[in-house]
C-alpha cells in the first residue's frame, strides 16, 4: 500500500472512531419547542419553553407554491427564565414586530418557531391555520406529533400547559 493510501485509512479511521465517539455532530442542537395557546382575551399566542439561552423572537412563515416565505418577525425583550408567550394577534408590550405583519389570511397555513440568533437554536415549530384559535381553549397548548407519513405537516394535538413543559425538557 502507498504512503498515500496508508495515510487515507488513518483519517478515515480517526474519522469512524471520532463518530462512534459522539465527536461529530449527527442533528442540529435542540433548544426546545414551540407552541400555540389563546390567552385570557382569547387571542392566539405562542408560548415558547426552553433551555439554555431564551429566544430573541419567534418567527412566522408560510407556504407559497411549495416555498417558505417569511410573513413576520416579531422580536423579544430581554427573556429570562424558561418559557414565555407573544400575542400574535396585538403585540405584546415590549416584543417588537421587525419585519413583514400579522395579518393572517383565512385558508393560507403558517408556521411559528422561537429563534436564538447567536446559537442558532430555533424551538421546534408549531402550525397554524388563522382558525386555529377555535380548538384551543384556555390553559391547553397546540403542538404537532410527527412520524405519521400521511401528515407531513404533523397531527395536531392539545396538551395541557405541564405537559408542554415537559416535553420542552424532553427536547433539550
Amino acid at each position: 500500500m502507498s504512503k498515500g493510501g496508508r495515510r487515507l485509512r488513518r483519517c478515515l479511521g480517526v474519522v469512524v472512531l471520532a463518530t462512534a465517539a459522539g465527536c461529530v455532530p449527527a442533528s442540529p442542537a435542540r433548544g426546545g419547542v414551540t407552541g400555540l395557546t389563546v390567552n385570557a382575551e382569547g387571542r392566539l399566542t405562542v408560548v415558547a419553553a426552553w433551555c439554555g439561552l431564551p429566544p430573541d423572537g419567534v418567527i412566522v412563515y408560510r407556504r407559497v407554491n411549495g416555498d417558505l416565505v417569511d410573513q413576520a418577525d416579531v422580536r423579544a425583550p430581554k427573556l429570562s427564565g424558561s418559557s414565555a408567550s407573544v400575542d400574535l394577534e396585538r403585540v405584546t408590550a415590549g416584543w417588537s414586530l421587525a419585519s413583514g405583519d400579522l395579518d393572517f389570511q383565512p385558508g393560507q397555513r403558517y408556521m411559528a418557531g422561537a429563534y436564538n440568533r447567536t446559537t442558532h437554536v430555533r424551538m421546534a415549530d408549531v402550525g397554524f391555520t388563522h382558525n386555529t384559535k377555535r380548538k384551543i381553549t384556555p390553559g391547553r397548548v397546540l403542538v404537532q406529533d410527527h412520524g405519521n407519513e400521511k401528515e407531513p405537516d404533523g397531527v395536531d394535538v392539545l396538551i395541557s400547559e405541564a405537559e408542554f413543559a415537559a416535553r420542552a425538557r424532553r427536547e433539550c
